[in-house]
């Protein structure tokens, strides 16, 4: 086995999922960039949308001693 081939079955080991890897590697670099922008949209709604969300949170008593 070559150290790339090594590389690639450590990675496995480690978790990656280098299929994914594959299919998106796969994709032209304009249709990753928009994945990317996508998520990153999303990413930005999400933390937005915490202190609202936190806002309405009701705070749990605490135990009596």
């Amino acid at each position: 086995m070559n150290s790339h081939d090594q590389a690639i079955e450590d990675a496995r080991r480690a978790g990656f999922d280098m299929d994914l890897l594959d299919s998106n590697l796969a994709l032209l670099p304009a249709e990753r960039w928009r994945q990317h922008n996508l998520a990153l949209e999303m990413a930005f709604e999400l933390q937005q949308a915490r202190p609202v969300r936190d806002a309405k949170l009701r705070p749990t008593p605490s135990p009596s001693r």
